[in-house]
């Protein structure tokens, strides 16, 4: 169970716990040779946002699939509906998941079929931290929900990372989450069972953070998140062609 405001050695202690449980597993995994660019808000909707005020310890929250179809706010499921959980139970509520509260920029549920995949090796968890100066950052838990489109829960899987550096950091690249191979056959059968309208949905609790927000978008491994440079990248785009062009002129002059 995680707190939301506790004197800082309670909140220690509950970390510490989590860290060393002995059931603790991973069906989400943290792949470091992964980078998505451009992944600063604006670029790319998110599917979670999260970005809690005051003296909280915790940042908590998620979206669920409603009856209709329809995205709903703070819904959390518990750890024991998790396939293989890590022990870790995300707090429900949205009071640390900024406005707008709508299937927007912010928040989202995307479709298998929508984003193309049909395989669990496909399916990527992007997370971007806004941390001051790159600081260090704890994703306690990070939950991938799978529904029908008629909002029937298929099933669940999680995981959890400590990261000593949020750099490169929002807005930079994104530190991507994968479904870990032993795994891959479970979330497979879900996908089978939802077709192209199995719906994703996220919800997560992040500690040691001091910024936000924090956010997570569920992308295809196989396809460029955000085709949208971010300005350094068209300066060095710029730089590049020019240094083309003075190459071709040389040619043509010779």
């Amino acid at each position: 169970m995680k707190l939301r405001s506790a004197p800082f050695a309670a909140a220690a202690a509950a970390l510490a716990a989590v860290a060393f449980s002995p059931h603790a597993t991973a069906g989400l995994v943290f792949d470091a040779a992964l980078q998505a660019p451009a992944q600063g808000f604006g670029n790319a909707p998110r599917d979670l946002t999260l970005q809690a005020t005051g003296q909280d310890t915790t940042e908590s929250g998620g979206v669920g699939v409603s009856s209709s179809g329809a995205i709903t706010f703070g819904s959390v499921i518990p750890d024991s509906s998790v396939f293989m959980g890590n022990g870790v139970t995300t707090v429900s509520g949205t009071g640390e998941m900024p406005n707008p509260l709508a299937d927007d920029q912010k928040y989202g549920i995307p479709t298998s079929g929508s984003l193309g995949i049909t395989s669990a090796s496909q399916i990527g968890v992007l997370f971007n931290a806004t941390e001051p100066a790159g600081d260090s950052v704890n994703v306690l838990d990070v939950t991938l929900k799978f529904y029908t489109s008629g909002g029937t829960f298929l099933g669940a899987i999680d995981g959890q990372q400590n990261f000593g550096s949020s750099n490169p950091g929002n807005g930079v690249a994104g530190f991507t989450f994968v479904v870990e191979q032993a795994q891959q056959s479970q979330v497979n059968t879900w996908l089978g069972q939802g077709g192209a309208g199995t719906t994703f949905a996220l919800e997560a609790s992040i500690a040691n953070f001091a910024g936000g927000p924090e956010s997570f978008l569920v992308y295809n491994l196989g396809s460029n998140v955000a085709p949208i440079p971010e300005p350094e990248t068209y300066a060095l785009m710029l730089a590049g062609l020019g240094a083309l062009g003075f190459v071709a002129r040389r040619r043509r002059q010779r």
